[in-house]
């Protein structure tokens, strides 16, 4: 298929292959003519050839400005929405307008949860934890030496010659010019946020509670010893809460200590050190205090029995007070209660078998006299009639059973030679058997005394006339007792 190519300038030459037209020809024919003859004319002429791109450039300015209010709208919208803002569970909020604090009076905290309000520069929901706990392990603590990474290690490498030095080891001065150590863990409670907000910015508050708890530490450690900061448990931390809560009342903050404690409380290292084997022989006194007060008990259970041992006790020492101060009438009628408080049946141990011994000689020291008595009674008639005769033959039987005993010797000597002074050996038999008898007698003591058999004697020292003068004591180491 050919291409034709029409002249305008001659509608009637009809249609001529392009190919056959010259190239001047057609660009004569594809250019375009301005008639610029008429004012009229060119302004439709420009008009209607610019109406397309007057048609997209407002299209175009259309649409953007479209799209600005849409952005226009959506900013809008986002500022406004960003005014909703959360509190988050444990904290309290607080509103604000350009800065100031607004809300009723004594109503401004807001609880958890989301609340609308001023967008951000405008308005604010300020937020405040309500509870937060707060260390002090530093201000008041030593430096660790020589590697040492616990307070034991530290402890170990103290040394006595080495000074805490200021700015490195923290400590405290006490009552009574030593140093210290300790340190704190509190917990503090936001009670008026509104106050809080008022003096202190948020992120300051742990630090001012942190510094009141250092001064509080500081006054309070002036009223205590070493030894009362040391080893008391509740009050050092009472003192301490009460100086620090003074402090942040001061500035009128609206926090409240919820609880202080102080964990760790010590002496200096290179002390702690010494007081180490300083505690050990208090720890050895305690056990051996216990033991005694248990050795105590069972002795005193065994001397009288659990029931009357402690009654006993009480009464013996009114005794002794009595003797001491010289009321002999008060320590005579003490001593008749303590002998009735034996003589009750509750009593047991080796009392019960002392008054049981003592009774026991009660009757055969009656019946031993008794039967001297009956001697006695059945000699008077022959006294009565020829005294000097009964004198006589009271005499031999004396001399015959002193003749008849085993151990006696019987030395004769002529008269001429009673001046002279004469050295006798005993006969070896008697001399055997006498240290045989001395041997058996000993026996037979050592096992009364061990079975406890052995009677109670009345001694003339013992017996006192008018006044008190016996001590009770078992072996009989102070005042007079029993040497029987």
């Amino acid at each position: 298929m050919s291409e034709h190519a029409s002249d305008p300038r001659n509608p009637e030459a009809g249609d001529v292959p392009v190919e056959d037209v010259p190239v001047e020809e057609l660009r004569r024919t594809a250019s375009a003519e301005l008639d610029g003859g008429g004012e009229a004319g060119s302004a439709v002429a420009l008009r209607d050839a610019m109406d397309p791109a007057n048609q997209s450039l407002g299209d175009a300015l259309r649409l953007s400005y479209r799209v600005l209010q849409l952005g226009i709208l959506a900013l809008v919208a986002t500022f406004l929405f960003s005014g909703f803002q959360t509190v988050r569970e444990g904290a309290i909020g607080v509103k604000t307008l350009f800065g100031g604090i607004v809300g009723t009076p004594g109503d401004e905290a807001l609880p958890p949860g989301l609340h609308p309000f001023w967008p951000y520069p405008v308005g604010q929901i300020v937020t405040v934890e309500l509870r937060r706990p707060v260390e002090v392990d530093q201000a008041f603590w030593p430096s660790y030496r020589r590697g040492a990474t616990t307070l034991e290690e530290a402890t170990d490498a103290a040394d006595l010659s080495k000074h805490l030095q200021p700015g490195t080891d923290g400590s405290l001065l006490t009552a009574d010019g030593d140093l210290a150590h300790l340190q704190l863990q509190a917990e503090y409670v936001v009670e008026d946020p509104t106050s809080l907000l008022r003096t202190l910015r948020p992120e300051m508050v742990p630090q001012v509670v942190q510094l009141a708890l250092e001064r509080g530490a500081v006054v309070a450690a002036a009223n205590f010893t070493l030894n009362e900061l040391t080893e008391l448990r509740e009050q050092p931390t009472i003192a301490i809460r009460e100086a620090a809560q003074q402090v942040l009342d001061e500035i009128a903050c609206g926090i409240e200590l919820a609880s202080v404690t102080a964990p760790m409380r010590i002496t200096p290292l290179a002390v702690r050190k010494s007081y180490a084997e300083v505690q050990t022989q208090r720890e050895r006194v305690k056990t051996a205090v216990e033991r005694a007060r248990q050795q105590a008990a069972t002795t005193l259970t065994a001397a009288a029995g659990p029931a009357a041992s402690g009654q006993l006790i009480r009464l013996i020492i009114e005794y002794e007070n009595s003797l001491t101060l010289g009321d002999d009438a008060a320590a005579d009628e003490v001593l008749a209660r303590i002998g009735e408080r034996f003589a009750a049946g509750d009593v047991g141990g080796e009392a019960a078998m002392i008054v049981a011994r003592a009774e026991a000689a009660i009757s055969a020291r009656r019946s031993q006299l008794a039967k001297e008595v009956r001697r006695l009674e059945g000699l008077l008639p022959a006294y009565r009639e020829n005294p000097r005769q009964l004198a006589r033959q009271l005499w031999l039987d004396a001399v015959r059973s002193v003749m008849e005993d085993d151990e006696a010797e019987v030395f004769s000597v002529p008269p001429a030679l009673a001046a002279i002074d004469l050295a006798v050996d005993s006969s070896p038999d008697v001399m055997q058997l006498r240290r045989r008898r001395e041997l058996e007698r000993k026996k037979a003591e050592a096992d009364a005394a061990a079975l406890s058999l052995q009677p109670f004697t009345l001694d003339t020292r013992t017996i006192m006339i008018d006044q008190a003068g016996r001590r009770l004591e078992r072996d009989a180491s102070r005042g007079l007792g029993n040497d029987g």
